[in-house]
């Protein structure tokens, strides 16, 4: 560097790329020991919908999983094409599109749970409890102000 820039950090004074560490060892973890066709997202809208007696509408989904509607109707739409969801007009409200789970879905949510509960296990075993706990509250803090 020359004498009019600042000297640069670590990369560990950068908190975003140990997020990005993290994101990438879920990734590993979770292929190793759930699947490499499903992903985790796909996961949780199944893990929503079983939750929800009725279905939820995509708004519902996006906001649970807080992902962008026009990503959630785009991995609706392939789950439904692979029977896994289904997706009909609500009676009462024909412009809300409610997506509820197929038995495929729910067979395909019982073959990942156990092993996508493994991955959160592995992911976090080098944490206590509390300390487990201080970092949810932590992360859901900062993921708050930020869907603000």
């Amino acid at each position: 560097m020359n004498g009019t820039e600042t000297e640069l950090a670590p990369p560990q004074v950068f908190r975003s790329l140990a997020v990005r560490r993290l994101l990438s060892l879920h990734g590993q973890l979770w292929a190793e020991h759930v699947s490499t066709e499903n992903t985790s997202i796909q996961f949780g809208l199944l893990l929503c919908l079983a939750r929800s007696d009725s279905g939820l509408s995509q708004t519902e989904i996006a906001a649970q999983l807080a992902v962008d509607k026009a990503s959630l109707t785009e991995l609706v739409s392939r789950m439904a094409s692979r029977g896994l969801v289904s997706v009909h007009r609500d009676a009462r409200d024909g412009r809300r599109r409610v997506a509820t789970l197929t038995d495929a879905g729910h067979d395909l949510l019982q073959e990942m749970y156990g092993p996508a509960l493994e991955v959160n296990r592995r992911l976090f075993t080098p944490l206590t409890k509390g300390e487990g706990d201080q970092l949810m509250v932590l992360l859901e803090r900062v993921l708050t102000e930020h869907s603000a």
